[in-house]
């Protein structure tokens, strides 16, 4: 049961950060004129961190194998958000976006 948990925790917290990196790189107005994806972003966003932190605060994190490989793609995802508040210019370029 646990290793379901964890996996939904990683999952949700790929999505949190990758919510966070799009409002970043896009910008929120952005993102708020897609409609009704905007505006799941921004509540991604907006109350994510908040609830992956509670989640997370609720169970051990260490252990098997599946869940270091997604503790390993949750540090990827925030070094890509870091780069992304960083220097958004240069993703915005990168991936062609504009915001």
């Amino acid at each position: 049961m646990k290793t379901v948990i964890y996996f939904i925790l990683s999952i949700c917290a790929i999505v949190y950060i990758a919510a966070l990196s799009t409002l970043q790189i896009c910008g929120a107005e952005l993102v708020a004129s897609w409609g009704t994806i905007g505006t799941i972003l921004a509540g991604i966003a907006t109350y994510g961190g908040i609830a992956l932190i509670l989640l997370f605060a609720g169970v051990n994190f260490f252990g098997n194998p599946i869940k270091v490989v997604f503790f390993i793609l949750l540090i990827l995802a925030a070094i890509f958000y870091v780069v992304s508040c960083a220097a958004p210019g240069l993703l915005q370029g990168l991936f062609g976006i504009g915001g």
